[in-house]
């Protein structure tokens, strides 16, 4: 049975084909295609395979004929000949070096030819290497930069993305959890503790056959290859993420869970403690001397050492453990407590879902509420709002607002506004009053000083419109490092004006982060979960949002989308000036 074929994958061979036509030299439109067709499947939201079912390929972004019939031919063999073709003879290896901020076409190719550059690890070397500084084109700040961000790839892409790797391993389980031999299938490891980065995935079962069963789940279509299967444990691929599968007995389940959910310093203090009573703890169950006291489930686990069942989230041993044995452990925020959201786009800005279509899903999620916060005009690339198109925008709100009016979902006009290089917004006050939400956010100029940036950010938090500043620290994960500020000011004048932190549950962000974001709550700030959603099926990011405040110890009450519509609603109002009104009339 040939392996299901996902978005990604053909997303990738678009995009090798763009890179192997931009190493030959060819036209730049033909390379432009394919570099939006890749982007254009990877922000989609629905499977390739039911969109070609209903011959609708053609209406997707940047897809022409073309490309619909090499679309069509992956989802039925696996490849596109053309594609194979032409990038014969091109090395993966080399296309590899696309991936490096600050290597373009040309200078590839002349790595390639003139240094025998084929892949990252001869970059490393060329860069080590004092051949390069006598190249025309690569001064010592280039060759720099460009090892600063072969590192930065490097680290980034040892460990996958939560947001990524969590969806393509439930899915695994699910299939797993349907054959007849499995009794129970769930993850562990650091996928189970929510850790924004994951190395490999761990997946504990029970049957009563497990050779068989293991033997069933390396047959899956999902699994790309199979690196070895054994009578109770097997490693598999599921693309370039790796699944180890460990069967284990039903009374020492729970025992393999907290075992193998890890972190390894939170059970070697765990195990230190049970040697105080005389215990010992492994993967089979909790022991005194050869007599099993427990181990079916987890929490015998902690009972037998006397403490509650502590939530993955906080077993990394930062104070989890002693919290636990003086019964203080924090009341943890879930998804359940989320009554809506502040931070959504919609395709007034760059979003892929209409205002109705983001209005809709909110509602069907149960929340009380939704911002549709689209992007301010500096974000030319994002197609921000100027105030002709904002007024557009108003209108079509205040027709939704008419249209829903007996709804229980809130509708909230926001917008995404640039915190610009000195600290103003990027729209003028007399605009601002016409938002509900303001999210201030920092999306230019990452590399200003520490102060500066303090200083930028503190003037936007004086703004008594802003609500929200969104991802704080400007982080993309392994791409783009956090900027620098002074923390501490930041939390203290946030709090002091009643504006919230975000933590941007977006996989390629996931700021602010758990350290920073238990910090501020320690210091009484308040904080904002939100998906910072670009369709509708992006609301759902939010889930890794809330991970992220669990991993910080962050209870409901510190977040501002767990209130009620009339709390929310007074802590948005609560230091604006007078408002100019919603109406257009006002707007105008």
């Amino acid at each position: 049975m040939q392996s299901k074929v996902h978005n990604e994958d053909i997303a990738r061979i678009f995009e090798k084909m763009s890179r192997v036509l931009s190493l030959k030299g060819k036209n730049r439109f033909r390379i432009l295609a394919y570099e939006n067709a890749a982007r254009s499947i990877r922000e989609l939201d629905e499977d390739l395979a039911e969109i070609a079912a209903q011959q609708k390929l053609e209406e997707i972004a940047g897809i022409g004929k073309d490309l619909a019939e090499k679309i069509q031919e992956a989802l039925r063999t696996g490849n596109i000949r053309a594609c194979e073709r032409e990038g014969g003879k091109i090395p993966d290896s080399l296309l590899m070096l696309f991936e490096i901020r600050g290597l373009g076409p040309k200078t590839i190719s002349l790595l390639h030819k003139k240094f025998h550059v084929d892949s990252l690890d001869d970059l490393e070397h060329a860069l080590a290497s004092d051949a390069l500084g006598h190249a025309r084109g690569f001064g010592a700040k280039k060759i720099a930069a460009l090892r600063e961000s072969l590192e930065a790839w490097t680290a980034s892409h040892q460990r996958m993305l939560l947001g990524l790797a969590l969806p393509r391993a439930e899915e695994l389980v699910a299939r797993i959890r349907k054959l007849p031999l499995i009794e129970r299938a769930e993850l562990a490891g650091s996928l189970r503790r929510g850790r924004e980065t994951i190395g490999d995935v761990d997946l504990l079962v029970v049957s009563g056959d497990s050779p068989t069963a293991l033997e069933e789940i390396s047959r899956l279509p999902e699994v790309s290859r199979v690196l070895a299967v054994g009578p109770t444990r097997a490693t598999l691929l599921l693309d370039s993420i790796q699944v180890d599968v460990r069967a284990v007995a039903s009374e020492s389940f729970g025992a393999a869970m907290q075992y193998f959910t890890g972190s390894k310093k939170h059970n070697t203090h765990i195990r230190a403690i049970a040697r105080q009573h005389g215990l010992k703890v492994n993967e089979y169950g909790v022991f005194r001397g050869t007599k099993r006291l427990g181990g079916a489930a987890e929490a015998d686990v902690y009972r037998l050492v006397g403490m509650p069942l502590i939530p993955p989230e906080l077993r990394e041993d930062r104070g989890e453990i002693e919290a636990a044995l003086k019964g203080k452990l924090p009341e943890l925020v879930q998804l359940s407590d989320i009554r809506g959201e502040l931070h959504a786009h919609s395709t007034y800005s760059d979003g892929h879902s209409s205002m109705l279509e983001m209005v809709e899903c909110a509602a069907a999620m149960g929340y009380e509420y939704i911002a549709l916060t689209d992007h301010s005009p500096s974000q030319r690339i994002a197609h921000g709002l100027d105030r002709v198109r904002l007024r557009k925008k108003i209108k079509e709100m205040e027709k939704l607002r008419k249209e829903r009016a007996n709804s229980r979902l809130h509708l909230l006009l926001g917008a995404e506004v640039d915190i610009l290089p000195d600290g103003r917004l990027d729209y003028p006050d007399d605009v601002l009053a016409w938002l509900d939400v303001v999210i201030a956010a920092v999306h230019a100029n990452f590399n200003q000083s520490r102060k500066q940036m303090t200083d930028r950010i503190l003037r936007a938090i004086d703004c008594p419109y802003v609500n929200v500043i969104a991802h704080p620290t400007a982080r993309l994960i392994g791409k783009r490092e956090p900027v620098e500020f002074d923390f501490d000011r930041i939390v203290s004048a946030a709090k002091q004006a009643g504006v919230a932190l975000e933590i941007d549950g977006s996989p390629w962000r996931l700021d602010l982060n758990d350290t920073l974001a238990r910090s501020a709550a320690e210091a009484g700030g308040l904080l904002s979960i939100a998906a910072d959603a670009h369709s509708t099926a992006q609301l759902a990011y939010l889930r890794f949002g809330v991970l992220q405040a669990r991993r910080a110890w962050i209870a409901p009450a510190s977040v501002v989308n767990t209130w009620s519509w009339e709390t929310l609603h007074k802590w948005l109002t609560a230091r604006r000036p007078q408002r100019l009104g919603r109406s257009m009339k006002a707007a105008g």
